[in-house]
């Protein structure tokens, strides 16, 4: 063996090595519980879109991590952000779209990192209601949460199609309350997110006109928090964020496990969790294309005169980058 090979050969063990015993320090130290006190922390979640908020309470990841953790269900973004505002939990899960709506008029609001991606926006029409193409549309009462991206798909299906938002009458309604009255005929259609036009497909007894209202735009559901609790806990931010990438890890690690948990702990059948799986991209991180997809909404909404802002934030200054640059360095994508 000549000696430019040898020194190849012990080059390369030397850097075995070396990452053998950084990868036993790693493993030992996510081992270890957090030894300080634990502080109560309240979450608001929003069903499957962070199920890393759920495996962290069942495995115990916030204990391992000082957390006594509360976690708060919501029936959708927008009621989970007012939760947020009104100080009943401490972070929430909402859509991009929600937080770039409440940001126009609240500044106090620091996005910490996506959870997952997601397209599961469905515009449900009665078709005995005449209702069978996108023009039939005109004139009717269309059910949605207002404040949702939900408010933002249908107002951009409705463009693509030649119509305006005031060729239809919006009613602002929860999830639920669409169900029951697109069901009574109190309104014509709705625009709604998984798993309610799962349900309604097996409950309804009126025939359905059905379109995927998202087009190639995913929404990205985030972690939100607020400045004046973020400055006076970063250490619980930090906490929260290592709790729900430790979840990430188990998710990846065990997705059957994780399919059969989301079903018990969510009460839904195994049958939709295997059809709505698909439609999401559980991953903690931050991608360059959410300031853009943030940007083209709060663009749409300017135009829409949903709001008396005439310029777009700079969605910079509403993202909290260090603790996800300390907990994942390599999921900040995001130049800043």
């Amino acid at each position: 063996m000549n000696s430019k090979l040898k020194y190849l050969v012990c080059l390369v063990v030397i850097l075995l090595l070396i990452g053998g015993t950084f990868y036993l320090i790693n493993a030992k130290n996510s081992d270890v519980s957090y030894q300080g006190v634990k502080k109560a922390i309240r979450i608001g979640n929003v069903g499957e879109y962070s199920i890393f908020n759920l495996i962290a309470q069942e495995k115990g990841f916030f204990s391992q991590n000082g957390l006594d953790a509360q976690i708060k269900e919501y029936s959708s973004g927008p009621a989970s952000i007012a939760g947020l505002l009104a100080h009943e939990v401490d972070i929430n899960i909402a859509a991009d779209f929600v937080g770039v709506k409440n940001i126009f008029t609240n500044r106090d609001i620091r996005i910490l990192t996506a959870v997952n991606q997601h397209r599961v926006f469905q515009l449900v029409a009665r078709k005995d209601l005449g209702i069978s193409t996108p023009s039939d549309l005109k004139g009717k009462r269309i059910g949605v949460t207002k404040n949702s991206a939900g408010e933002f798909f249908i107002g951009d299906f409705l463009t693509a199609n030649g119509l305006l938002l005031s060729d239809v009458k919006m009613i602002d309604l929860t999830p639920a309350d669409m169900l029951a009255e697109l069901e009574a005929g109190k309104i014509d259609a709705i625009s709604v997110f998984e798993p309610h036009v799962y349900k309604l497909k097996k409950t309804t007894s009126h025939e359905l006109t059905i379109w995927e209202i998202q087009g190639d735009q995913n929404i990205n559901a985030l972690a939100y928090s607020t400045k004046a609790f973020i400055d006076e806990n970063p250490d619980l931010i930090e906490r929260y964020l290592r709790s729900i990438v430790a979840a990430e890890a188990y998710y990846k690690a065990h997705p059957e496990e994780v399919k059969e948990f989301i079903a018990r702990k969510l009460n839904y059948e195994k049958a939709y969790v295997d059809y709505s799986w698909p439609r999401f991209t559980h991953e903690i991180g931050l991608n360059q294309d959410l300031i853009l997809n943030m940007e083209v909404e709060a663009r749409w909404i300017i135009a829409s005169k949903l709001t008396e802002q005439k310029v777009v934030p700079n969605y910079l200054d509403y993202i909290y980058f260090d603790a996800i640059e300390k907990v994942k360095p390599y999921a900040n994508n995001i130049i800043h």
